[in-house]
């Protein structure tokens, strides 16, 4: 096997990946087109016959129809003589149309191609696969590069998750009105997409007793080095193609500093990315990489002419020293370059990276269309003390660098980025999981995971990460505090998973097995954020992702107490009463300080927080709501105020934020909303003239557009949007991220209405078939039916039908293939 281009031959990851067998062998693009340049219209359906690329049709445009990821591949026949081929991915259409994709995802490594643009050089026939998965993607094209013509036999994605069309799904929904359905089915692949089977993302090194080799990619950073300074790293590379690329003074979120590229003397695999990398140079960036993508800035670029030849296929020592006024770089103990970090001073950011230019982590890789060999890495103190030193050929090192395959099964924040363990946003995910795919193993892994890294006694002991790398091991997550435990109350919503998943489930035994590290959660979450003062969540150290950083605010402290609500439900079917009655008594206290001190009669709804009385925020009526500490009243007066924040298509997470042509919309925010709707009517009374405006315009406005903009379309839901429709970061907005898909399980529980409830005198959970009967009236559906998926195997089947405005709807449910379940139908009145 060749490691001198960024490619495998078809088959050889078989030893990188023992993921579980997956639903489908290939994804095959639905239709192309062939042509001088990337186009959406005038698309063909595509068969699989074989497709020309010359001078005049150079560009074949390829549409999978929805969201797929895996490790793409092309079968060739054999060119009259060597071509090379781009291809290029994304998820909106726009992203063809740019030299580097809708990426590259230079934030953390994710175990994926961190490119979205890749050559291949083509010398025979056969299939060549690529060595990276691409995590998600609708788009993608193939280029010629050159005017010899190559003839393609075959195209397709070898799959790194199992995607299903939702009629395959165990879980089911549809009703009168077609959009709600596909609406349902956005959730149900953004879940798909984005949740993987433990060890099915192989690590992105390939480890040898030559050393690792290391194609083109995020630098992986090593754990062990979050305290360096002022170091001298040493190692020896070998480019086997185009260049060699390492980090130093890294931050331990993503390794954001300093980025050295050092390129050979061959004219490489040509890429159209922005960033020149001329031959037998070093090139020097500071940030994320060596370009700006979207959010993620980076210093512009330094090239460096060199003396010394750079040849491939031959070892050579790099040295980096490090002092206050930039980076001396040897080769072989020649200096070729003094870089100095005068024009990296306005880069230095504490939230990505060390916070400082000499202090830091090193990492290794590459830079695109690049691959080398790295070994033996040394690093020594300014005293000449050696405090590191590894040679770089176990698989041991793997999680330390945080590129290890993934151990446990578990649910990422989007499908082709962040591509981290977002717990936060699993709050959704494992309830659409429920609703849809039926995959409770994930939802109960994803648990596991995360009392796995629980923070042993220390300065975060008790908590748990809530943005952790799949790739990294639990023995190094106090390296990773405070970086991957900084949205405080996405500790709320991981307690709301657990509670969540034990309603679905009713497993005790997991929950008893981590009964004692809930109880030390909640301690310690009571401990360090919950101020007896104002009897309100608040603490200098804490960062509030549902309130935007306020102190002593609505909505996270609502989150507490609906947490310790469904908490005290858990500790009473397992029989811990003292247990309940604290965490009740708490609950009751943080309803008390909410009603006194955060309702704004004059304002008609609960402040944002009390040093912004007279705003408000969508969670702050959201959470209340759920937490059942509003009166009837008041929960419909906060309905009515929520039209303060209507932006053009949906709501804006608070009053605060300006109206603007690039306000984001939160699909994530708007979920809880949206929830908090129907329980206004079937837990309050609420009238459902007051709530259906907003559920209409959610369901038949907002996520709609989703659906409707195929230039945009993935088939799943997306991470923002903008007021007029289209995705809210630009292309850089993930449109496979499951935390926009609340609707998924919103319509299964409320329309079709099948759903669990608490049954105070049995101390457990039952199943219920009870439809919010006035909201779907008020909504205009005549009908509704599908499938719930049990986590103990069967599910649920239910339909209903309204005949006549006012009528009582005829209903019926079973139980299919689960003589243990039974439902309670409720029956309209």
């Amino acid at each position: 096997m060749s490691f001198k281009q960024p490619l495998l031959r078809f088959g050889a990851l078989v030893s990188l990946c023992s993921s579980a067998a997956l639903a489908v062998d290939v994804y095959s693009p639905k239709y192309f087109h062939l042509g001088p340049e990337p186009t959406i219209d005038g698309l063909q359906a595509y068969d699989g016959n074989s497709i020309t690329l010359d001078e005049a049709n150079s560009v074949l445009t390829l549409d999978y129809a929805s969201e797929v990821g895996g490790w793409p591949w092309v079968e060739f026949e054999s060119p009259s003589s060597p071509v090379q081929i781009q291809l290029k991915y994304s998820e909106p259409y726009d992203g063809l149309a740019l030299p580097q994709g809708d990426g590259p995802w230079l934030y953390c490594n994710g175990l994926m191609n961190s490119f979205r643009t890749e050559t291949f050089n083509i010398t025979d026939s056969g299939k060549t696969q690529s060595f990276f998965l691409q995590g998600g993607l609708r788009w993608q094209s193939i280029t010629l590069i050159g005017n010899t013509p190559i003839t393609i036999r075959n195209i397709g994605l070898k799959p790194s998750v199992s995607v299903s069309n939702p009629e395959s799904l165990p879980g089911s929904f549809s009703t009168s009105k077609e959009m709600y359905e596909q609406v349902w089915s956005l959730g149900a692949r953004a879940v798909q997409a984005a949740c993987v089977d433990a060890r099915s993302q192989p690590s992105t090194w390939e480890m040898s007793d030559e050393g690792a080799l290391i194609r083109g990619q995020y630098p992986a950073v090593s754990a062990l080095a979050t305290i360096f300074a002022n170091y001298t790293l040493e190692f020896s590379t070998k480019i086997t193609a185009g260049g060699t690329g390492w980090r130093v003074a890294g931050g331990a979120n993503g390794g954001y500093g300093a980025y050295f590229v050092l390129t050979s003397n061959k004219e490489g695999l040509t890429s159209t990315n922005i960033t020149s990398l001329p031959e037998n140079s070093l090139v020097a960036g500071y940030g994320f990489t060596l370009i700006d993508q979207a959010i993620l800035a980076s210093a512009p670029s330094q090239t460096y002419d060199i003396s010394t030849t750079i040849e491939e296929d031959k070892w050579y020592s790099i040295k980096t020293m490090i002092n206050a006024t930039g980076y001396s770089i040897s080769v072989d103990d020649q200096e070729i370059a003094f870089v100095s970090n005068t024009n990296f001073a306005s880069y230095v950011d504490g939230t990505w990276g060390s916070g400082s230019l000499t202090e830091g982590n090193f990492g290794f890789a590459p830079y695109l269309n690049q691959e080398a060999y790295y070994k033996d890495v040394k690093v020594t103190a300014q005293n000449g003390t050696v405090i590191y030193q590894n040679p770089l050929t176990s698989t041991d090192i793997l999680q330390e660098y945080a590129i290890a395959s993934n151990e446990y099964a578990v649910c990422l924040d989007g499908a082709k980025r962040d591509r981290e363990i977002w717990i936060g946003d699993f709050a959704h995910t494992g309830r659409i999981i429920a609703a849809s795919s039926g995959r409770y193993d994930y939802v109960k892994s994803m648990i596991e995971f995360e009392f796995d890294w629980q923070y042993p006694p220390g300065p975060a002991y008790g908590l748990v990460p809530i943005q952790a790398y799949m790739g990294a091991g639990a023995e190094y997550r106090e390296v990773y505090y405070p970086s991957e435990f900084g949205e405080t109350d996405y500790q709320f919503f991981f307690l709301l998973v657990l509670t969540d998943y034990f309603s679905l489930t009713g497993d005790k035994d997991l929950l008893m097995k981590n009964w004692d590290g809930v109880k030390l959660l909640v301690q310690t979450l009571v401990d360090r954020y919950y101020d007896p003062a104002s009897g309100l969540m608040a603490s200098a150290d804490a960062s509030w992702f549902t309130a935007q950083g306020s102190q002593n605010a609505t909505a996270p402290t609502a989150l507490f107490a609906v947490a310790l609500n469904q908490l005290v439900e858990v500790a009473a079917a397992l029989g811990d009463s003292g247990t309940g009655a604290t965490w009740s008594q708490l609950s009751t206290n943080i309803t008390t300080a909410i009603n006194d001190s955060l309702w704004n009669e004059a304002l008609g709804a609960y402040s944002l927080s009390l040093t912004q009385p007279d705003d408000t925020a969508i969670l702050a009526t959201a959470f209340t709501i759920r937490a059942g500490m509003a009166s009837s009243d008041r929960v419909a007066s906060s309905i009515a105020r929520i039209s303060d924040v209507f932006l053009s298509i949906g709501y804006k997470d608070n009053s605060v934020t300006a109206n603007s042509a690039t306000t984001q919309l939160s699909p994530n925010t708007q979920g809880f909303l949206f929830e908090s709707l129907f329980l206004a009517h079937i837990k309050y009374n609420v009238s459902a003239d007051v709530v259906v405006p907003a559920i209409q315009n959610l369901s038949e406005v907002f996520w709609p557009k989703m659906v409707t903009q195929n230039e945009y379309y993935t088939g799943a839901s997306w991470e923002y949007l903008y007021a007029d429709g289209s995705p809210g970061i630009g292309v850089f907005t993930s449109l496979s991220h499951p935390w926009g898909g609340a609707p998924t399980y919103i319509f299964s529980n409320y329309i079709l209405g099948v759903r669990t409830e608490w049954n105070a005198q049995a101390k457990s959970y039952e199943w219920v078939f009870a439809p919010a009967w006035d909201i779907a009236e008020g909504l205009g559906l005549e009908w509704a039916k599908g499938k719930v998926p049990l986590s103990t195997g069967g599910y649920i089947e239910a339909e209903w039908n309204v005949f006549t405005k006012g009528a009582k709807p005829t209903m019926s449910a079973q139980v299919v293939g689960n003589s243990n379940v039974k439902i309670n139908m409720k029956e309209r009145s």
